[in-house]
């Protein structure tokens, strides 16, 4: 029997839409051979995607092929362009190896015994999915759209206790922002719950979509993306001209489905100086989180929008969430992998750069490049190094998006660490701000909470005294203290702080 299926499929994996298929026709002939071995290769096909962030490649649909029709190396090289070389030494392997880990139960997956290892698959995803499609009136069950670069996420460190609590969140709030630094890992760990939600049986949702806003568009424009994006229960006419219109439909569409939308890049849309565009926006964001709808939205973004913050502070809908780095194992981890191995110096750079994969594998791109990877050497040579990544989101925040009242904190925090080595109290923060600009308490305290929410400053309670107190990470300390644009002092040219980083 030719599994002309298979061979169709090539054209499909590499559009998330192809995992759709899950569920459809399962109807009473759902268990023979074609359609039952169709289903099962799209499960895998998502299997695959969460290991390594990626579908099956083309060469391996055809070497999957071959196998499921009993065809040698040497017969399946003939009916491609690859050469028998490249398919049986350099394909076959790895993708035997990668469906050993997630197909083979302990097993070896090979070529003889695909056959028997997609039935296992079929038994225990598909009648699952079988029952959730009758408890579904949906016929798109699960619908997965990309608009905008998915993180990759083959290589994926840590965070399993984010993931579970996004999770729960995602089924409890309409709206849910998770904000952290560049390079923290906010994007990647939101592709990550995307991937494994799409392979999940009962998560309840419909819809999963993935919205890049990098390139801040028009109020409109996105609107009218979603609601195509989202597709109608029952036909409706053409879309209204009027902008309010438009968001009824398309609050009308997240009623009828339930949509799990992901916001990338968020912070985009309220970047800039046209606030005409940024006071829509905001209408837009405050109907789509209190009118009533079945859908999430999944927001990441780098600082919190003025009305987003306040309605998070005033406890409405929106779920606030901050991303750290990793964990000590998951970037112990990275760096092993990054080809570093004395754990004493990969302990000293995780703590340095808080875990956060961005600035890890820049340092570490740093160490190879200038000290041929010896962390010794560089150790010798002490300095904090800042990716680029990192500095212009430092660039944009003291040139566009601080207050003098929060630039002036953090100046104070740098100036206590570098003078005496110590985190600084509140009662002492706060006397230091006063000398220097004529502002409330009141307008200091909400200066240090948004900076707080935004990761910008550490804060500690003593464990005896329960005090609180504020540190800046050594990255953002060595901005602060260097200025190098500056932009952290502007027009006041005090004499720069003397630091050995």
């Amino acid at each position: 029997m030719d599994m002309d299926f298979v061979s169709e499929s090539r054209h499909q994996h590499s559009n998330p839409s192809f995992a759709s298929k899950r569920g459809e026709n399962l109807s009473k002939e759902v268990f023979s051979i074609g359609v039952a071995l169709e289903l099962a290769l799209v499960v895998v096909n998502d299997l695959v995607f969460i290991k390594r962030g990626k579908y099956l490649s083309e060469t391996e649909v055809l070497i999957i092929k071959g196998a499921l029709n009993d065809r040698e190396y040497e017969e399946i090289a003939t009916h491609s362009t690859y050469s028998l070389n490249y398919i049986q030494r350099t394909v076959a392997p790895q993708l035997w190896d990668i469906l050993s880990e997630i197909i083979g139960n302990g097993e070896r997956v090979g070529k003889k015994k695909l056959w028997y290892f997609l039935e296992q698959v079929n038994k225990k995803y598909l009648i699952q999915f079988a029952l959730n499609k009758k408890e579904k009136t949906d016929p798109n069950n699960l619908l997965k759209v990309s608009k905008g670069k998915v993180p990759d996420i083959s290589k994926f460190y840590g965070r399993a206790k984010e993931l579970s609590y996004l999770k729960e969140l995602i089924n409890k709030h309409r709206c849910i922002s998770l904000v952290g630094v560049a390079g923290v890992g906010k994007s990647t760990l939101a592709a990550k719950l995307i991937a494994e939600i799409s392979v999940e049986p009962r998560t309840g949702f419909d819809c999963l979509i993935w919205k890049s806003l990098t390139h801040a568009p028009l109020l409109q424009d996105l609107i009218g993306e979603l609601i195509e994006l989202i597709p109608p229960l029952e036909p409706e006419s053409t879309l209204p001209e009027y902008t309010q219109a438009m968001i009824s439909i398309l609050i009308k569409r997240l009623q009828s489905r339930r949509c799990l939308l992901v916001l990338d890049a968020f912070e985009a849309l309220f970047q800039g100086n046209n606030f005409a565009q940024r006071l829509e926006y905001g209408l837009f964001f405050h109907r789509l989180i209190e009118e009533e709808h079945q859908s999430c939205l999944l927001l990441t973004s780098r600082i919190l929008p003025d009305d987003i913050d306040i309605m998070i502070r005033a406890e409405q809908s929106p779920e606030y969430l901050k991303i750290d780095g990793l964990d000590t194992d998951a970037a112990m981890e990275l760096l092993v992998e990054q080809g570093l191995t004395d754990k004493e110096k990969c302990s000293e750079l995780i703590e340095t750069y808080r875990g956060n994969p961005l600035e890890l594998k820049a340092v570490v791109k740093r160490i190879n490049h200038f000290f041929a990877g010896d962390t010794k050497m560089f150790f010798e040579n002490p300095t904090t190094l800042i990716s680029n990544e990192f500095q212009a989101m430092l660039n944009e925040m003291f040139g566009q998006l601080l207050s003098e009242t929060q630039k002036q904190i953090m100046i104070c925090l740098a100036e206590e660490i570098v003078l005496s080595s110590k985190t600084t109290s509140f009662t002492k923060l706060l006397n230091q701000v006063n000398q220097k600009l004529s502002v409330s308490t009141s307008e200091i305290i909400t200066a240090i909470e948004k900076l707080e929410r935004q990761s910008l400053i550490e804060s500690f309670k003593d464990p005896l005294t329960k005090e609180i107190k504020f540190s800046l990470q050594p990255v953002i300390r060595k901005y602060v203290t260097t200025d190098p644009r500056g932009l952290v002092r502007g027009s006041n040219h005090s004499l720069k702080l003397a630091i050995a980083s």
